[in-house]
């Protein structure tokens, strides 16, 4: 009999399970980036060496190794049109498809490399060519025949077309014509068409002209798209910007009584980013391997199978057990929804209640008919009146209710672009049973001059936050290491590590402050400070810590050591030029082996 259950506990792990990304990612998306090939995008500005063609590629590359690290199973393709040649077939003139719909991979990305990086017009030329005869309603449809060839599920189809013309048929309204009906279609069939304009500085792209009908935009979403991407960064941003799923984790009715009720969609805004599971492999023939977990009885020996066995807890010395249908009885709180409890003030929501991350409610009017005007009268009536909502929360049938306070957000919209959307975030609120108390309070002396010190140096040191600005080190690290190995690269790129203090700044803007305050609290010099962290050797030198840009790296003790990996290229390369070694190869694999060689280890 297993002693160690635990309703809260088999809850918590349940749940966090189905609101982790893995739950969302195990739905498949379709992509098909569309790049114009015709003349006008083989340009660049004055002062960048990149055409509008290469930085298209190089953003569509970086979307292919973004989808390996977090949707490995999404299918991703490439369709040139405004080429010369075309692989399709006589009734598709002036399309070529690069890559068909597939999962993104290492080969895929090394093909697109080529037009990315060091990029050979002249040969591009030869093998694809340039054309302005192309038809945007035949490109349309052999996209959507792409896609109809796909036999997976996919929960979402998508086409991101890059263009610099934002009147491709100005000259032809029969193409014209023919290009809005069939994206429409696409619209009809479930496919959506996304346009990322591509434009030099200073350049317009006038929606109004063309895509207007075609994506069916009104005058005010006209008004509210963002400006064509300048530059890459800002290309770059609006691809992942598009292509970011916008999938809710689940739909919840919020109750406002047995008669009245309106749908919801709750999105996750906030998780953690994890690495990946790692895999346990044979060592001889890397096939995978199984666990297997087998319960038996400690007297006999004999292997106990799931009916064999019952739950129980420990309470005050002894063992109660349960039935099957008793604990599904105990974790049967009722049907998944929002039910309202009432409203209190938005200033008794403290920092210190706050559980684990929460989720945004927004409104879902498939569901239910009039939710979105509810939804926003309700919203704004929470913000005049500076109110809450207090609701019980059952996201899922057999786990247990949570209070949450729902928390109204006003909508803000920066420069044409939505900044922070409507809706009220879900804040997981404690029970009385998951608060603890303080029984004892320290006294401190307060000094105000060192208040007054330290005061002048938080302003000093004040800097505009946002969680955008920071990435995990730890799993760029991880991704580029993994890259490297995948494309085969020598070198792999260096992390930039934002998340430790830059102690040079600090130290010019409130260096002045710091001292004061170590001289009012007589506290160790910082000079002191640095010299008593550092570690000598036996001869009393001091240690200097080794980086793999040190130039001070003694390559023999790192080659005695068997340490020769964890050097560079560059310093490998260095050591054998020194040294005069003949190496054949320019692998890292190859000048360790050579080096291994000439000192005989």
């Amino acid at each position: 009999m297993d002693g160690t259950f635990g309703f809260e506990n088999d809850f918590d792990q349940e749940y966090d399970d189905q609101i982790g990304s893995n739950s969302i990612s195990s739905l498949r998306d379709g992509t098909l980036f569309l790049v114009d090939c015709s003349s006008s995008m083989f340009v660049r500005a004055e002062v960048e060496d990149k055409t509008l063609f290469e930085k298209c590629m190089k953003a569509i590359q970086n979307m292919y190794q973004q989808k390996i690290y977090g949707s490995d199973k999404d299918f991703l393709g490439i369709v040139f049109f405004g080429t010369e040649q075309n692989n399709t077939s006589e009734d598709f003139p002036h399309i070529y498809t690069l890559q068909e719909l597939d999962q993104p991979s290492a080969e895929r990305i090394k093909e697109i490399e080529q037009f990315s990086t060091n990029f050979d017009f002249k040969n591009f030329r030869q093998e694809y060519g340039n054309s302005n005869e192309y038809a945007l309603n035949k490109v349309f449809w052999w996209c959507s025949n792409m896609f109809s060839l796909i036999t997976q599920k996919l929960d979402t189809r998508r086409i991101m077309l890059f263009t610099r013309k934002d009147h491709p048929h100005e000259n032809d309204k029969t193409l014209e014509k023919l290009a809005k009906n069939k994206s429409k279609d696409l619209y009809d069939v479930g496919i959506i068409l996304e346009v990322v304009p591509v434009v030099l500085e200073g350049e317009k792209f006038d929606f109004s002209k063309f895509y207007a009908d075609a994506l069916m935009l009104s005058e005010e979403e006209i008004k509210l798209l963002p400006d064509p991407a300048e530059n890459f960064e800002e290309l770059e941003k609006t691809v992942r910007s598009k292509d970011h799923k916008r999938r809710p984790y689940t739909h919840l009715n919020l109750e406002f009584d047995n008669n009245l009720s309106i749908s919801c969609s709750v999105f996750n805004l906030v998780r953690e980013c994890s690495k990946p599971t790692k895999i346990k492999l044979d060592k001889k023939t890397n096939v995978e391997t199984k666990t297997v977990t087998r319960r038996f009885n400690p007297d006999t020996g004999e292997i106990l199978f799931a009916s064999d066995t019952k739950l129980a807890l420990d309470i005050f010395g002894k063992r109660i057990a349960f039935e099957q249908d008793e604990i599904k009885s105990i974790k049967r709180f009722g049907n998944p929804a929002l039910r309202l409890i009432g409203f209190k003030d938005l200033k008794t929501i403290k920092p210190y209640l706050y559980v684990k991350p929460g989720h945004f409610l927004y409104p879902d009017e498939k569901s239910i008919e009039g939710s979105t005007t509810l939804f926003g009268a309700l919203l704004q009536k929470c913000l005049e009146k500076e109110k809450f909502i207090l609701c019980e929360m059952i996201c899922r049938i057999n786990t247990p209710p949570r209070l949450v306070a729902l928390y109204p957000q006003q909508e803000e919209i920066e420069e044409k672009i939505q900044m922070i959307p409507p809706g009220f975030h879900v804040l997981y609120l404690p029970f009385a049973d998951d608060i603890r108390q303080i029984d004892r309070m320290v006294e401190t002396k307060k000094n105000p001059e060192v208040a007054e010190l330290f005061t002048k140096c938080i302003n000093k040191l004040k800097f505009k936050y946002s969680p955008e600005d920071f990435k995990n080190p730890a799993l760029q690290k991880l991704w580029f290491e993994i890259e490297a190995i995948a494309l085969a690269r020598e070198e792999t790129e260096q992390v930039e590590d934002l998340t430790l203090p830059d102690n040079s700044r600090i130290e010019k803007r409130a260096g002045h402050f710091l001292d004061n305050i170590i001289s009012e609290l007589r506290l160790p010099e910082k000079s002191a400070q640095a010299k008593s962290k550092r570690k000598t050797d036996q001869s009393g030198g001091t240690l200097i810590k080794k980086t793999k840009n040190n130039e001070e790296i003694d390559v023999m003790s790192e080659a005695k050591a068997g340490t020769l990996e964890k050097l560079t290229v560059a310093k490998l390369k260095e050591f054998i030029k020194e040294q005069k070694i003949s190496a054949k190869g320019t692998k890292k694999d190859d000048l360790v082996r050579e080096i291994y060689a000439y000192l005989g280890l």
